[in-house]
């Protein structure tokens, strides 16, 4: 790390005592924070899970992007779901489709002071191509990047590929002299996990308790009333999470269950934000064998849920009742019916399949107590027209490694999935592509839909690709892939006084860091 001055040393410090605080905290030990000026300044954030890399590799982990998100720049992000430049200025796919050239911002400094130019974007994606793992797949058809200067590039393309632009706001650019200086045996993915070689609004700071990012005085789009520092707690229960919020140790607090969101809506001390970004419950359906490999199965399932009983008593009414396969803050949508409960039919359609007497079975995960009661809820109600549901836990890796074959699919799996970012495309290609091997979670395979697909990602014209998109989820909608079942809110929660607001966002659900603003900067 490059030295520090002393008022950074100063920040150090505080931030050292609230990463003590957290670590006291979570023992169950009491803590205050010194330097209250200092403290006012910086926002402690309740977050789950584990955090395992840094490395920019990894933002397909929301632990990963959450934070990295803040230290590093893409070449273009979203302004909700509209696509809007960020270290480029300009951008075009050629009339092929199988080229883009970009125009870089001048003069964007890395954290190291070093000036950011194509080569850095270059060897961004030359690394992604060579490791093929994480956010990798989000730039497939890569070939090579062509630099012309430090500011203009041109990224060619193995076949046309209209999705390649929009998954660029999911890439991070590197600071390829600093990795390359730390590339190691790994490419750099060892020292990347706990280091900096970004451009963003904040860098890596003191990372002994908790992990910290401090503010980045040289950012190139600076804004006011951003914290001095923003700090990462690991606090995985959401019951703790919402007792921290109430007694001050932490500012803001990320997926707060809705009971716990529900009992603090009446608190003056915190404000409740149901943040609409693009998640959505469903069940996904081995479509290739097995009983709902029958379309009519499948449609007979889908007339079951009890989808206003779980929308109100399990989600607590934080979301809207589903009508298609795509989120519904996604744009590209068809006029599809909202889903709705119809157990005669049900039980009509199961009979002309004959297989009224099936013995089906789920897989959820139950880590999650939502899905849980999802899954329970789903079992009583296929009780009420005589089918059994067994329901088997398995654990996300586990479930990921069955996707590999579709024979290995699970007959029936209770996901909560949401966009890596706001383009249907990004849904509809990889959930739904007979060859999607891996992210095709039904194992669905129809040649139209392939068809279509294919000729989606090939069209530069929006008008025309957006047409073409509503022809497939019409046709997936026809063929019952799935049972969506709701658009949910996810809970957020931080102090007043604390922000200004909290911003949803579609690429870092759900919110980014870097949008947080000071209520008194």
């Amino acid at each position: 790390m490059n030295a520090i001055d002393s008022s950074e040393r100063t920040r150090g410090r505080l931030l050292r005592t609230a990463g003590a605080m957290a670590l006291a905290l979570a023992l169950g030990c009491a803590a205050t924070p010194s330097g209250a000026a200092d403290r006012a300044h910086t926002i402690i954030v309740g977050l789950g899970g584990q955090i395992n890399t840094l490395d920019p590799l990894r933002a397909d982990y929301n632990q990963t992007n959450t934070i990295i998100s803040a230290v590093y720049d893409t070449l273009v992000t979203y302004e909700d779901t509209t696509l809007a430049g960020s270290l480029a200025t300009a951008y075009a796919y050629s009339d092929d489709a199988k080229s883009i050239a970009i125009t870089l911002r001048p003069n964007v400094k890395f954290h190291d002071g070093s000036t950011l130019s194509a080569k850095d974007v270059a060897y961004t994606l030359d690394r992604l191509k060579r490791l093929g793992a994480g956010v990798a797949s989000l730039i497939d058809g890569y070939d090579k990047t062509t630099v012309t200067d430090d500011t203009h590039l041109t990224i060619a393309l193995t076949k046309p590929n209209t999705l390649f632009l929009p998954s660029l706001s999911k890439i991070y650019i590197l600071n390829s002299a600093l990795v390359a200086s730390h590339a190691g045996s790994d490419d750099g993915q060892g020292w990347l996990q706990a280091h900096d070689a970004g451009s963003g609004p904040y860098k890596l700071g003191d990372q002994s308790q908790a992990v910290v990012i401090d503010l980045f005085k040289d950012y190139w789009a600076p804004e006011k009333g951003r914290p001095e520092s923003i700090v990462f707690r690991r606090i995985d229960e959401s019951s703790t999470r919402r007792d921290e919020l109430l007694s001050g140790n932490i500012d803001v607090g990320f997926a707060i269950a809705d009971r716990d969101a529900a009992g603090m809506a009446g608190d003056p001390s915190v404000k409740v934000v149901p943040i609409n970004t693009s998640y959505q419950a469903e069940i996904v359906f081995n479509t290739r064998t097995g009983p709902t490999a029958d379309p009519k199965v499948r449609k007979a399932l889908r007339m079951v849920y009890d989808y206003q009983g779980g929308l109100r008593g399990i989600r607590g009414g934080n979301g809207a009742l589903a009508n298609g396969p795509l989120p519904a803050r996604l744009n590209c949508r068809p006029e599809l019916p909202v889903v709705k409960r119809d157990l005669e039919g049900a039980k009509k359609l199961l009979q002309e399949a004959g297989a009224d007497k099936i013995k089906l079975k789920m897989n959820f995960q139950p880590v999650f107590e939502l899905q849980k009661q999802e899954a329970t809820l789903f079992q009583s109600n296929l009780r009420e027209i005589g089918v059994d549901l067994d329901l088997e836990p398995i654990a996300f890796p586990n479930y990921l490694a069955s996707l590999k074959d579709p024979a290995s699919i699970p007959q029936m799996m209770l996901l909560e999935d949401f966009a890596q970012f706001p383009d249907p495309g990004i849904v509809l290609v990889k959930g739904y592509k007979s060859d999607a091997i891996g992210t095709n979670r039904a194992g669905y395979s129809n040649p139209e839909v392939d068809r279509l697909l294919d000729q989606a990602v090939a069209t530069a014209d929006n008008a025309r690709r957006c047409d073409i998109y509503k022809q497939v989820q019409t046709i997936l909608d026809r063929d019952s892939v799935m049972i969506d079942m709701y658009g949910v809110y996810k809970p957020a929660v931080y102090r007043v006084g604390t922000l200004a607001d909290l911003k949803a966002s579609m690429l870092v659900p759900p919110a980014e860091p870097a949008d947080f603003r000071l209520a008194k900067p």
